[in-house]
């Protein structure tokens, strides 16, 4: 009993050995998936944010590699700007970054009967560090933008697996 089991257990090993595929060389083919993305979508990058965003120009968000922002509506500016702890209701749609995009939508009432709800600055299982920088960026209700989301800032799921995604979102704060 005792061989079976040591036979199984190198037999395991052996199988385990043979994935020649690494962490490292996972986020390498994120990052090309990530470029080839960008050039097919005609995207200009940019590296220092822009005061007027062109129709299809990224802002590469320093500080979070392979992160892409892009402003597309400005918002309400005559409210007040989003703070610390305000309450944000979230529609988007997310979709994977290959030339056939597996999309899900969280766009409108047709989609989801209701928007996700989550915390500026505060970090839950609701929200990844992608969409809180995206936040710091939209600042006023009715405020649009498109981001390209490396894994890392991502859902945890998401890290794990390597899956870089992009999101249209808007938003409305919510204020009490």
């Amino acid at each position: 009993m005792k061989k079976i089991h040591l036979i199984l257990l190198l037999g395991m090993f052996v199988c385990i050995s043979c994935n020649n595929n690494t962490y490292s060389d996972a986020l390498k083919e994120e990052q090309k998936l990530i470029e080839n993305f960008i050039k097919r979508q005609g995207i200009k990058v940019v590296t220092e944010e822009p005061t007027e965003w062109g129709d299809n120009v990224y802002w590469k968000v320093p500080d979070y590699d392979h992160f892409y922002f892009h402003l597309v509506e400005t918002g309400d500016t005559t409210t007040a700007p989003l703070e610390a702890k305000n309450y944000v209701n979230l529609r988007y749609i997310q979709y994977t970054l290959e030339a056939f995009a597996d999309t899900m939508r969280f766009w409108n009432s047709d989609d989801q009967p209701y928007p996700t709800v989550l915390q500026y600055m505060v970090a839950t299982e609701s929200s990844c560090t992608g969409w809180q920088v995206a936040l710091q960026h939209m600042k006023y209700s009715g405020a649009q933008c498109k981001i390209i989301c490396p894994s890392k800032l991502g859902f945890t799921n998401d890290n794990s697996n390597v899956i870089p995604y992009g999101y249209d979102m808007k938003i409305q704060i919510k204020r009490f």
